[in-house]
C-alpha cells in the first residue's frame, strides 16, 4: 500500500565528477532525523507551516563527525505538506563525494529512514497531486534523454506541456457528460434550469462543441506525432507464433486491417515471416506486427520445436525461432477449435507475453471456458479483435527505450477518446442518422472519451501500471 508517512532517504545524483551532490529525505519525522543528523548554524531549521527556507548546517551525527568532522552542508528544508512530496522534505546539498553520501545515507538509515524505492519521490509527488501522471513519467524521461530533441520533449512534458492540454479536454467533455445527462434525468421537468432535450438550438451547441473537442484531439495527436519523429529508430516487433493452420495469418490480417498476409485452408500456407504495421490511428505507427511460421510444439521448452519432417519446415520453423528470438513482444497463438489440452506449453522469453486462441467460432461453449485466462478471438466474426490490438499496443506502450513509452501511451488514449467523441458526434447528428437522437448513447460514448483522457493523465488509472511506470524511476527521483 502506497504511503506517503515512512521516512525515507535516498541518493538523488549520479556518482562522477562534479561540484555537488544531493541526498533527499522525505516523511514524518523528518525534523527529528535533520536534528540527529545535522547541527542547524542561526535560527535552526524551518518549523511546520513555515515557507521552505536554505537552511546552512554542518555535520553532527557521530558517526559523521568521526570520519568527516563538522563539515558544512546546505539543505533545502520543506517542513510541511506545502513541499514537493506533500509531506516534509529535505534535499541535503554536499560535497560531490560518494564515500560522504553513502555515509549520510546510512546514517540516516540508522536513525530511522528506510532506503527509498526507485522513483518512490516522484511517487509521493503523483499521490499528493503536485504533478500529474504526465509530468511523473517526463521525469524519467529526462534522465534517460539521448538527443537534444528528446530532452526539449521531456522538459515540455514536465512544464505541463501536452497534460495541461489533456486536463482542459477532459474537463470539457465533463461537462458535455454532465449537460446530456441532465437532460435525461430532468427530462420531465420545466424549470429554467432543465436542460432542452428536443430544442434544436441546444442540440446544434452541443455538436458544435463536440467538433471542437475532435480538433482539439487531432491538435494534441499531432503535436505527439512531432515530439517522437526525431526520437523513433525501429518499430517494435511484436511476433504472432503458434501452430500451422489455426488461423493466425486470419488473425494477423484482422489485427492490421488489410489482408496482408496468404490465407488458406491448408497447414503452411506461412513459409516465411510477414510483416505489417500496426497503426495506432491513421498516420502512427506504434510497431511492426509480424507472422511467423507455423511451428509444431513438440520439444521441450522450445516453442519452434523442429518436430515436422521435411527442410522447408524445418528452415520455416528455425525462421520462426529467430524472429521470436528477436521480439519485443510475443503473442502466443493457439487453436480454439481443438481439443481440450492442446494449450502450448510454456517456453522461456524475454520478451512480454499475450497468450491468444483463434477460430473460437468453431469452438464448443465448454472448450472456450476452459481458455477464459487467454484472449478469445474469432477472425470471421471479429470477436476480440479490439482486445488483442488493445493488449499489443498496451504492451508496446510499456517497452523501455526507443520511443517515449509515456507519449506512445498518450497516443493510444487520444486515439481511443477521438473515436469515441466522433462517434458521439453521429449519434448526435440526427440528419445523417434519420432516426430520433438518443441521448444515452451520447452520453455513454463521451463517458469512454472521458475515461480514455482519465487514464492518460493519470486521474482514472490501476495501481498495476501506476507501479510500472514509477518502478522504471531511479532511486531518488
Amino acid at each position: 500500500m502506497w504511503s506517503i508517512r515512512e521516512l525515507i532517504v535516498a541518493s538523488a545524483t549520479v556518482r562522477g565528477s562534479g561540484a555537488r551532490a544531493i541526498v533527499r529525505l522525505s516523511g514524518e519525522g523528518l525534523e527529528r532525523l535533520l536534528n540527529s543528523l545535522f547541527a542547524a548554524t542561526g535560527g535552526g531549521f524551518v518549523r511546520q507551516g513555515e515557507p521552505p527556507q536554505l537552511v546552512a548546517a554542518r555535520l553532527a551525527a557521530r558517526e559523521l563527525t568521526a570520519e568527516w568532522g563538522e563539515l558544512p552542508v546546505e539543505l533545502i528544508h520543506w517542513p510541511g505538506p506545502q513541499g514537493p512530496t506533500g509531506g516534509p522534505l529535505a534535499e541535503v546539498q554536499l560535497p560531490a563525494s560518494g564515500p560522504l553520501v553513502d555515509a549520510v545515507v546510512a546514517a540516516a538509515c540508522r536513525h530511522g529512514a528506510r532506503l527509498a524505492r526507485g522513483g518512490e519521490f516522484s511517487l509521493r509527488s503523483f499521490l499528493a497531486g503536485r504533478l500529474d501522471l504526465l509530468q511523473a513519467e517526463a521525469v524519467l524521461a529526462v534522465v534517460e534523454a539521448k538527443t537534444p530533441a528528446e530532452l526539449a520533449a521531456a522538459l515540455d512534458s514536465m512544464a505541463g506541456g501536452v497534460g495541461r492540454t489533456l486536463h482542459r479536454l477532459r474537463e470539457t467533455l465533463l461537462d458535455l457528460t454532465a449537460d446530456i445527462e441532465a437532460s435525461i434525468d430532468f427530462a420531465d421537468e420545466h424549470t429554467p434550469d432543465a436542460v432542452p432535450v428536443a430544442d434544436a438550438a441546444a442540440w446544434a451547441a452541443i455538436e458544435a462543441r463536440l467538433a471542437v473537442a475532435v480538433e482539439e484531439l487531432d491538435a494534441v495527436a499531432a503535436r505527439l506525432a512531432s515530439r517522437d519523429s526525431s526520437a523513433v529508430t525501429d518499430l517494435p516487433r511484436v511476433v504472432l507464433v503458434g501452430p500451422p493452420n489455426i488461423g493466425k495469418s486470419s488473425l494477423f490480417n484482422r489485427l492490421v486491417g488489410r489482408d496482408a498476409a496468404l490465407v488458406a485452408d491448408e497447414a503452411g500456407t506461412t513459409r516465411d515471416w510477414i510483416a505489417a504495421r500496426l497503426d495506432i490511428d491513421a498516420t502512427e505507427p506504434a510497431c511492426l506486427l509480424v507472422d511467423a511460421a507455423g511451428v509444431v510444439y513438440g520439444v521441450a521448452d522450445d516453442v519452434a520445436g523442429t518436430a515436422a519432417c521435411g527442410l522447408i519446415e524445418r528452415a520455416a520453423a528455425e525462421r520462426a525461432r529467430a524472429e521470436i528470438a528477436r521480439s519485443d513482444v510475443v503473442v502466443v497463438c493457439s487453436d480454439a477449435a481443438a481439443s481440450v489440452g492442446t494449450v502450448p506449453p510454456p517456453f522461456p522469453l524475454a520478451s512480454p507475453r499475450i497468450d491468444v486462441f483463434t477460430r473460437c467460432d468453431l469452438a464448443t461453449p465448454s472448450q472456450c471456458l476452459e481458455y477464459a485466462s487467454a484472449f478469445i478471438t474469432s477472425s470471421r466474426s471479429g470477436l476480440g479483435i479490439a482486445a488483442v490490438r488493445s493488449a499489443i499496443l498496451g504492451a508496446v506502450a510499456s517497452l523501455p527505450g526507443g520511443r517515449s513509452p509515456a507519449t506512445l501511451r498518450m497516443r493510444v488514449g487520444v486515439a481511443a477518446a477521438r473515436e469515441a467523441v466522433v462517434a458521439a458526434c453521429a449519434a448526435a447528428d440526427s440528419r445523417h442518422s434519420g432516426e430520433p437522437r438518443d441521448e444515452a448513447i451520447v452520453a455513454g460514448l463521451l463517458h469512454q472519451a472521458v475515461s480514455a483522457v482519465g487514464e492518460v493523465t493519470g486521474v482514472e488509472i490501476g495501481t498495476d501500471l501506476i507501479d510500472r511506470i514509477f518502478s522504471r524511476h531511479c532511486i531518488g527521483k
